[in-house]
This record gives C-alpha cells, sequence and structure tokens, in this order.
C-alpha cells in the first residue's frame, strides 16, 4: 500500500492535493459533539502543510443527505470547529469552506480559484453521483488536483467516488491515520500476546458472524454480549453452521441477563467477563455489552469498560458505540489505541477488501 510517506519522492512543494476525511461526528445546535475524528487527521494536515502543498482540498460527508442539498447536514459546523483545531499544529486560519451550488462543477471551479491553503467541498453526499459511483464525477474532482490521499479509514469501506475512484485519476496514498488504523489492527491480528482475548457486542449478528469466523482462529477467547449473544442464543445453529466445536467452544456467552428483557448481562456474567479479561495480555473490543444508552441497562458495558481500561494487557477498541461507551465509563485514554472507523474495522478483521484501501495498491 502506498503510503503518504512516501510522496516526499514527488516533492509536494507547491502541489494541490485532494484529502479524503472522514468528518461525520454528531453535531446538535451546529455544534460538533465529538471531536475525535477530526482531531485524529490533524497530524495528516500537519504534515502536508509542512511539506509546503499550495492547497489542500478536503472532501467528507456528513450523515445521509439522500444525494441532495440538505442544510441539516451542512459540514459548516465541522468546519467552524476545524478552524479552531488547525491553530494546534502551528497553522493560522487559513481555512475557507466552499458554498453550495446544484452544479459541482461550479464549486469545483469555486474551490480552484480560492487562494486559501485548505479548501472544503461541500457534503460530497449533496450528489448523488457520489454513491453511484460516477467516472465522469470523478474525473471532474480529479482536476482539482495532483495527488489523492484517503485518510478517511471510517469510510474505507464504502465503494463511493470520493473513496475508491479518484485513485484510478490520480497518484493515490493512505493517509498517516489511514496508515496507523491498518498497522494497529494488523498488529493485533497477526502477534497478539496470549492469553488473546477479543470482546464482541452489538445488535446484528450477520455483520459479526465473518468477524467471529476470524476471531475464534486467532483468538483463544471471544467474550459476546449484547443481542448478537442473545440471537445466538435463541437459535445456536446459526453458529453450528459457521464454526467448528472446538472454535465454538472458544466463544463464552452470558450466563444470564439482569432481567427478562435482556438489555444487559447479569452480575455472573459481568464477574466471568472480567475474569477473562484480568488474564489477558492483548484485547480487542467492539460493541457494548447491552443497552448502555439506558439506565440501569448500562452496568454490564461499564463495568466490562473500566475492567478493559484497568487491564495491562494491550487494547484496542472500535466502533461508534463502543467509542461512546469509552467516553460514558471516562476511560477513553486508557486504551492504547481506538479506531475511528466502525464498519469499516469489522470489515477489515472479517477479511473483506476495502475499496478505499484496494485502490491504495494499484
Amino acid at each position: 500500500m502506498a503510503q503518504i510517506k512516501n510522496i516526499l519522492g514527488l516533492n509536494l512543494a507547491r502541489t494541490n492535493v485532494i484529502l479524503r476525511v472522514d468528518f461525520n461526528c454528531p453535531i446538535e445546535k451546529d455544534q460538533v459533539l465529538d471531536s475525535f475524528r477530526i482531531d485524529q487527521t490533524l497530524k495528516t494536515f500537519a504534515y502536508l502543510l509542512n511539506a509546503g502543498v499550495n492547497k489542500i482540498v478536503v472532501i467528507t460527508h456528513l450523515g445521509r443527505p439522500q444525494g441532495a442539498y440538505d442544510l441539516n447536514y451542512s459540514i459548516k459546523p465541522v468546519v467552524n470547529y476545524f478552524k479552531q483545531s488547525i491553530h494546534k499544529i502551528g497553522f493560522p486560519d487559513q481555512v475557507e469552506l466552499i458554498d453550495y451550488q446544484e452544479s459541482i462543477q461550479e464549486n469545483l471551479s469555486q474551490a480552484q480559484a480560492s487562494t486559501s491553503r485548505i479548501v472544503f467541498l461541500e457534503n460530497i453526499r449533496f450528489w448523488k453521483q457520489e454513491k453511484q459511483p460516477s467516472l465522469e464525477f470523478a474525473k471532474l474532482i480529479a482536476n482539482l488536483g495532483f495527488v489523492f490521499i484517503n485518510d478517511a479509514f471510517g469510510a474505507s469501506h464504502r465503494n463511493h467516488v470520493s473513496v475508491a475512484t479518484l485513485g484510478h485519476y490520480l497518484p493515490a496514498y493512505a493517509g498517516l491515520l489511514v496508515k496507523q488504523e491498518i498497522d494497529q489492527i494488523q498488529y493485533i491480528l497477526e502477534n497478539p500476546e496470549r492469553p488473546a482475548l477479543a470482546i464482541v457486542g452489538g445488535a446484528k449478528l450477520e455483520t459479526k458472524i465473518p468477524v467471529l469466523k476470524l476471531l475464534v482462529r486467532k483468538y483463544d477467547q471471544v467474550l459476546v454480549g449484547g443481542l448478537i449473544a442473545v440471537e445466538i442464543q435463541k437459535n445456536p445453529a446459526k453458529l453450528k453452521q459457521e464454526l467448528n466445536a472446538s472454535q465454538i467452544k472458544k466463544i463464552i456467552l452470558p450466563q444470564g441477563y439482569s432481567d427478562q428483557s435482556q438489555k444487559d448481562i447479569d452480575s455472573e456474567t459481568i464477574q466471568l467477563f472480567c475474569d477473562y479479561i484480568e488474564k489477558a495480555k492483548t484485547i480487542l473490543w467492539n460493541g457494548p455489552m447491552g443497552k448502555f444508552e439506558e439506565k440501569p441497562y448500562d452496568q454490564g458495558s461499564l463495568t466490562v469498560a473500566k475492567a478493559v481500561a484497568q487491564s495491562k494487557a494491550y487494547k484496542i477498541a472500535g466502533g461508534g458505540e463502543t467509542n461512546d461507551l469509552l467516553d460514558q465509563a471516562q476511560v477513553f485514554q486508557q486504551m492504547d489505541f481506538v479506531s475511528t472507523g466502525g464498519g469499516a474495522m469489522l470489515e477489515y478483521i472479517s477479511g473483506s477488501k476495502l475499496p478505499g484501501l484496494e485502490i491504495l495498491k494499484k
């Protein structure tokens, strides 16, 4: 995979670069509620600006505006936050958001004419061609730069123009965040110190079965909670169709639940899971143990989160709900690494090819 630091051979000075990021952040009353994804990309911006690029044309999405302009999905609040953040890496306010026009050509012309060093296009999903994906659309955007950089790990499982198609028309490289994400996941999959423990929760068993299939081959135990545990216990044949008996033995399911609603694991399960966590040397975690957003069903997830945080294991977490839980438990900083991607992390772990990463190999 081509990495951003390999670009130096091309001499970035006075070059226009197209940078795809994932600034899909929760927003309320025009304020960014969680800036984690934005903050994690600042090192890539710093690298490019220090290398002397003329202009960084930034592309991101926000929500699902269904291929049409919707003020509720404007990235203006994100850009306003970013304008404050860019000072952290030693650069003055050189950021401009191009006003949305229905014609993509007009937006691109404005971006081309801008004298700012960092130029944001409006939410790329305002244009339906982004998801088609359209080669003509890709060609138009590619005219904005000489190099394409993907630093949007969280969107790299999408076969969209700004993620997977621009690399057909421009030299394509992984940004510093994408490189870090891949290195971290590869490390704990290929070289986990043992005992190696995975914790898997959440609501959709279909999305987790490919992950479970890989984890039971790589890891010593897999603790399973949330609705996917309930579904497995109601229909154990689903796992028997995918795994052999020795692999199924590695999957540790809840002993019981806090009440009949099965929205949280019970105290016996919490203790069992914490015992495994205490012994582990490597921990990979994706998904809460129950409906943690609603009291009193947050106790299982919070206790597990705190146990993981206190563990001396090398620990990696990821996924939107998992990251929210880490915040809620106030243990975010105790993780060795937290991924910015939920779906992308799961697909990468399961062995699926991510379009946004495959294009970087060409």
